[in-house]
């Protein structure tokens, strides 16, 4: 199937400027899927990227993405059909590389090359159509929302920051953060039978914690961290801290906070760049604690993420706060930049 004309594309170009570019609709080669976009979620990085908070312009934004398929190349083996929802995985991993080859496809050595190699950089998913390789298309039930489906990108992330840190029943879990992505570690965690403990200053992220099934609340900024998390874990620790804030001093607060043998994941990347924490490295040695971090996701996450809302074992809606049809894209991107918003998500 062929399909004609045109369609618009979203590209920042500079801090608060937007560029719509009008382009041929592609066609699929052989190993590739057409997909007609129909919801794109405004992550951090597309909103840091408008706030100018940082620079990499031009680019073409868009990774949360979902849509319809719409034309298939010759040589794609897929159960979707057209006409299917699918979630559009646009991040790209060469297969080829030894990070790949080891089963770390999320931190591909060549991940970017793809993007450098078009005419405009970026995973391109904030646009009417996407062009993707065949294993970047994941097939999803026809009777989940796009809008939920588009988050399985984002809940993908959280699945494989929930698996590395290795979370068990009962463990009682800090997440530090009520932001969206520490709401779907909380989310997870609460799956898996663990108690739920959410660190966070704002009261009315604190306050949706608490409704989202949070077992305990701690404001950082009125009680000492760690002593309050000893204090609801009879003295021990936590067995395991999420850092789901960009902030340096919450994964010094994290170790200080960690019991014995825990592991503390940093899954915010820190901002800004470059910025330094001082931990006594004789925690390490004493406590046999474990700090690292997780870096997006590989495919299985993928799958597994979109199994959840394919099978309505995950319910994302809370987590939505506004939609907004495409060409109001410099109206969610203001609407996502201001505190205390969850997801907002264009439709096209």
């Amino acid at each position: 199937m062929i399909v004609t004309g045109t369609y618009k594309r979203a590209v920042f170009v500079g801090p608060r400027q937007i560029r719509f570019d009008e382009l041929p609709i592609p066609e699929p080669g052989p190993r590739q899927a057409l997909v007609k976009v129909r919801a794109c979620a405004l992550c951090t990085w597309e909103q840091r990227l408008y706030s100018g908070e940082e620079h990499y312009y031009p680019l073409a934004g868009g990774h949360e993405v979902s849509g319809e398929l719409v034309a298939l190349g010759s040589q794609v083996y897929t159960d979707a059909r057209i006409g299917d929802r699918v979630m559009a995985s646009p991040l790209t991993r060469c297969g080829y590389c030894e990070s790949c080859r080891r089963g770390l496809d999320n931190i591909c050595d060549n991940a970017r090359q793809p993007f450098r190699d078009s005419d405009v950089p970026g995973p391109a998913g904030l646009a009417e159509y996407i062009l993707l390789d065949d294993y970047q298309l994941y097939p999803a039930h026809n009777g989940a929302s796009f809008e939920e489906i588009c988050l399985a990108e984002p809940l993908a992330c959280v699945l494989r920051s929930v698996r590395q840190a290795q979370v068990e029943r009962a463990d009682n879990v800090v997440i530090v953060g009520a932001g969206i992505m520490g709401m779907l570690h909380l989310t997870l965690v609460k799956q898996m039978g663990a108690r739920a403990i959410v660190s966070e200053i704002d009261p009315t992220r604190a306050a949706f914690a608490q409704k989202m099934g949070a077992d305990a609340i701690i404001n950082p900024a009125q009680e000492p961290f760690a002593e309050r998390v000893k204090a609801l874990t009879n003295g021990r620790g936590a067995d395991v801290v999420f850092c789901a804030v960009s902030v340096a001093a919450a994964v010094e607060q994290a170790v200080a906070a960690v019991a014995k043998g825990g592991r503390v994941m940093v899954y915010a990347s820190i901002h800004p760049r470059g910025t330094k924490i001082t931990i006594d490295p004789n925690l390490f040695h004493s406590n046999e604690i474990v700090l690292t971090g997780t870096m997006s996701q590989n495919k299985e996450d993928v799958l597994q993420a979109v199994r959840l809302i394919s099978r309505g074992l995950i319910d994302l809606k809370p987590f939505i706060a506004l939609t907004l049809p495409f060409e109001r894209l410099e109206e969610g991107l203001q609407a996502a930049l201001r505190p205390g918003t969850y997801r907002v998500i264009m439709t096209m």
